[in-house]
C-alpha cells in the first residue's frame, strides 16, 4: 500500500528523542503527539523508526492515547518500524488496556506487513477472522460464513465494536452497512 508523506508521523522528530520511558513522560509525549498527528490523513503512521525503546507505560500514555483518539476519530493508526523489543512493551500495554495495534513496515512511502496484534475475545476474533477472510461483508455474510447458529444482530454488534478498536471501516449501501480491514491485506496475530 502506497501512502503520501502527509500520512507519515516521524515519532524521532516529533518526541526529539530515541527513548521514552515512565508514565510522565508518556503523558508529555502524547500532548506532542496529538499536536503533530491532528491533520495526517488516513491512515495515519506513526513510524518507530530510530526509536531505540518506549516502554510500557510510556507507551500506555503516548502511543495508546493516539490509537484510540484516532479510532474514536475513525481512523485506523499504523506502527510501522518498530523494533523488537518497543513492540514487546507495547503489547504490553496494549494487553492491560484490551487494545489491538496494528503494526507494519514502512518502507520510503510503502507499507507492507499490516497485522493486528493484541487480546480479542474469542467472538471479535472469529468475527474479525471472517472479515479478514471475506475482505468486505456485512453481518448477514459474516453470519453465513461462520456456520455458527447466531443472530444477525450479534454479528452485528461485533462488527461496530471491531470498527470502533480501528480494525474495521465501514460503507453504507441503503439500509446495509458493509465493512472491510483498514487495510487490505492486513492480518491477525496474537
Amino acid at each position: 500500500m502506497q501512502v503520501s508523506e502527509r500520512n507519515i508521523l516521524s515519532l524521532r522528530t516529533v518526541l526529539g528523542c530515541t527513548t521514552l520511558a515512565g508514565a510522565a513522560s508518556g503523558r508529555a509525549a502524547a500532548a506532542k503527539l496529538q499536536t503533530a498527528s491532528a491533520t495526517l490523513p488516513i491512515p495515519c503512521v506513526l513510524d518507530f523508526d530510530g526509536i531505540e525503546l518506549i516502554t510500557a507505560s510510556a507507551f500506555r500514555e503516548a502511543i495508546l492515547s493516539i490509537v484510540r483518539w484516532a479510532a474514536d476519530d475513525g481512523r485506523a493508526c499504523l506502527l510501522a518500524n518498530v523494533n523488537e523489543v518497543t513492540c514487546e512493551e507495547g503489547l504490553i500495554a496494549a494487553a492491560q488496556s484490551g487494545s489491538v495495534l496494528l503494526f507494519c513496515k514502512l518502507d520510503g512511502l510503502t507499507i507492507t506487513d499490516v497485522v493486528a496484534r493484541g487480546p480479542l475475545d474469542a467472538k471479535l476474533q472469529t468475527t474479525f477472522e471472517l472479515v479478514l477472510q471475506l475482505g468486505e461483508a456485512d453481518a448477514k455474510a459474516v453470519s453465513d460464513a461462520s456456520g455458527e447458529d447466531t443472530v444477525t444482530t450479534a454479528w452485528n454488534n461485533r462488527l461496530v465494536a471491531l470498527t470502533r478498536m480501528g480494525l474495521l471501516t465501514d460503507r453504507k449501501a441503503g439500509k446495509t452497512k458493509y465493512y472491510s480491514p483498514v487495510v487490505k491485506g492486513m492480518s491477525y496475530g496474537k
